[in-house]
């Protein structure tokens, strides 16, 4: 089971002793990390997923496109389903939802709109652009939890590797997704660097 480290633990590990300056410096690059994390996470998946294209493709380029474009089509569909959760979530007004078309390598999209004051529309801007990375980390996590634990049959794990591989393709973030992110990803630093640093006041 994952477990991160308590702050105090993360205080001890950069070793600049317990003064403000330094839980400061320490809070502020804590912050920096968590929010470029996704992006690192995303190019991370989109390496494997070319990996992939690359294997199949020295069978078969089209084999190796459709397979990853369209018998992983479950990843598709929650990359998709994570932007419409996450814009409504936020308050985005929905404008279209389409689950599947072949539109210059776009398999699917969600048209939304920001609305509301100016820090709630960085926040329809960021936080439903890194959806997809998010819950398909979460649920890849969850999926290869289910398969090692030792309590399904072949079959049946085979089924959810094939669930794991759809979103290990289809859980990157597009350029626009990423432009949407940097958009209004601002609007998180000062509220995250303030939880580090009380947090590493408290501890």
């Amino acid at each position: 089971m994952l477990t991160l480290p308590s702050m105090t633990q993360t205080i001890e590990w950069f070793g600049w002793g317990d003064g403000v300056g330094a839980l400061a410096a320490i809070s502020m690059i804590l912050t920096l990390l968590v929010l470029l994390a996704p992006v690192v996470f995303g190019l991370i998946l989109y390496v494997i997923e070319r990996m992939q294209v690359e294997v199949i493709g020295a069978v078969n380029r089209d084999l190796a496109y459709f397979f990853v474009n369209f018998l992983t089509f479950p990843g598709t569909f929650i990359h998709e389903m994570s932007h419409l959760c996450f814009g409504v979530i936020t308050g985005a007004e929905i404008h279209e939802i389409c689950m599947f078309e072949d539109d210059h390598d776009r398999l699917g999209h969600v048209s939304y709109r920001t609305r509301g004051p100016w820090f709630m529309e960085a926040v329809q801007h960021s936080l439903p652009a890194v959806a997809p990375t998010v819950v398909g980390f979460g649920l890849g996590y969850f999926l290869l939890q289910l398969i090692f634990s030792g309590e399904y049959s072949g079959l049946a794990c085979l089924g959810l590797w094939y669930l794991v591989i759809s979103l290990i393709d289809h859980s990157t973030m597009s350029d626009t997704d990423l432009e949407h992110y940097f958009q209004g990803v601002w609007v998180f630093i000062v509220p995250l660097f303030l939880v580090f640093f009380i947090f590493g006041l408290l501890a």
